[in-house]
């Protein structure tokens, strides 16, 4: 996937699903992505920093285009993977890592920095999804997961697991009723 603005991108590959979720990154691309690379903004969780899915004002690109503007790119290990987070500038992203969940973490020049898993993986229904699919959060001082699984875990900024819990070994399968 390709996050861009004016003069940066973030580009992260799938396998096999870029397209289907091209467009949702590129939404997000314009909401987390500065101006300029050396200042990004923060967006520490899902509906980003002012928990409405917006960001500033500002120019943003209006087209998808990969040859444009593309400043790293990396493999994603698994499908369904969560939409990123944004802070300090460090990437955080959930993804099945040889079938067990796990939280990744990338620099803003987009090195990988770490991977922690956090167990088995309980996969998604749709071909493209997985159970890694919920974002991760952060209240600046720790991450926080949460996987299809059951895994529940809080951890440093540097991914060390400060304490993880599995909900669903503790009360039974979630439904939705």
């Amino acid at each position: 996937m390709t996050l861009y603005h004016d003069r940066i991108a973030l580009t992260i590959t799938h396998n096999m699903h870029i397209r289907s979720t091209i467009s949702s990154l590129v939404l997000l691309a314009a909401c987390i992505t500065p101006a300029i690379a050396d200042t990004p903004a923060n967006w520490p969780h899902w509906r980003g920093p002012n928990d409405n899915g917006s960001n500033e004002a500002g120019t943003y690109v209006d087209k998808f285009d990969p040859t444009t503007n593309v400043i790293w790119k990396a493999a994603m290990p698994g499908r369904g993977c969560s939409t990123p987070i944004i802070f300090d500038k460090r990437i955080y992203i959930t993804a099945p890592i040889k079938n067990e969940d796990a939280l990744l973490a990338f620099d803003w020049d987009g090195k990988p920095l770490w991977q922690t898993p956090m167990g088995s993986e309980t996969k998604g229904k749709h071909r493209n999804g997985s159970g890694s699919n919920p974002s991760p959060a952060t209240d600046g001082k720790s991450l926080f997961v949460y996987f299809k699984s059951g895994h529940l875990a809080a951890l440093s900024l540097d991914g060390k697991v400060l304490w993880k819990t599995n909900l669903v070994e503790r009360y039974g399968q979630p439904t939705l009723y």
